[in-house]
């Protein structure tokens, strides 16, 4: 022990200062990095109230392969009823469904959904969970994920991103609380096509007081609050997984109502 001190006391102070200089340049440097890394957690929670909590990946898994064995079942309805005695396989003729996810976090259902084939895109604000993200992806071994999916940086509310990405979903996924529920239901409401699927884990979406139905309509609007809310009916409800279909005349309606205020 006295021999390794005094092997210290012998190294030249040009040397002492440059191992004390490394050693201080990695400790700065791990500390801004956790600055840097930890930053973006603090400032979203003061511009939005949306939570971060990954989706379990099966959960996710789950539902779009109900929503593609329901995709395929309507496929084959409209056959049959066309007369067309083949199968959708044979003939080819199932479309690549879009799976959008606003508030995309570390990309879990992004990666889940183009694992499966449909081609995904996640919208993340919080610059570092874009980044892990991003990173997640690029590292996948699955080819299929590298290929349908993408990962934007910005903010749902964006018209720039929500228009070009929602208007040709057919299945978009939430993940929000209850004060920011009717904001996502509007944005869902206006930039959704009739017919696509409003996917929730956890939280329930508002919907409108007019929909007639079931109970668990009522129970759904009356858990947000408000009386807005879209217009659909739940088709899914699994272990805290919602998946609601919009009416495919809510557009329609909207359109007869300013056209009647004209």
């Amino acid at each position: 022990m006295g021999q390794q001190q005094n092997n210290n006391i012998g190294l030249p102070p040009e040397e002492q200062t440059s191992t004390s200089n490394i050693a201080f340049g990695l400790i700065g440097g791990s500390f801004v990095t956790i600055i840097a890394l930890t930053t973006p957690f603090i400032t979203m929670q003061l511009k939005s109230s949306l939570p971060y909590m990954s989706t379990p990946r099966q959960k996710v898994e789950k539902a779009l392969t109900f929503l593609s064995k329901r995709n395929n079942e309507m496929i084959a309805n409209s056959l049959q009823q066309r007369g067309i005695d083949t199968t959708i396989k044979s003939r080819n003729i199932t479309k690549q469904l879009h799976f959008v996810d606003l508030g995309s976090g570390d990309g879990t259902a992004v990666l889940a959904a183009s694992s499966l084939g449909w081609r995904a895109t996640g919208i993340e604000m919080n610059p570092t969970l874009w980044l892990i993200s991003s990173i997640r992806r690029l590292l996948s071994n699955n080819k299929k994920i590298r290929t349908n999916s993408e990962l934007k940086i910005g903010d749902m509310f964006s018209a720039s991103i929500s228009q070009t990405s929602l208007r040709n979903a057919n299945c978009t996924m939430i993940f929000g609380v209850a004060p920011l529920m009717p904001r996502i239901a509007n944005l869902i409401e206006r930039e959704c096509q009739p017919g696509c699927w409003i996917m929730s884990y956890r939280f329930r979406v508002p919907l409108n007081s007019g929909n007639h139905g079931e109970e668990k309509n009522k129970k759904d609007q009356a858990s947000v609050g408000g009386s807005g809310g879209i217009q659909a009916s739940l088709i899914y409800d699994e272990e805290e997984m919602r998946i609601y279909e919009l009416n495919r005349h809510h557009h329609t309606t909207e359109e007869g109502k300013s056209s009647n205020n004209d």
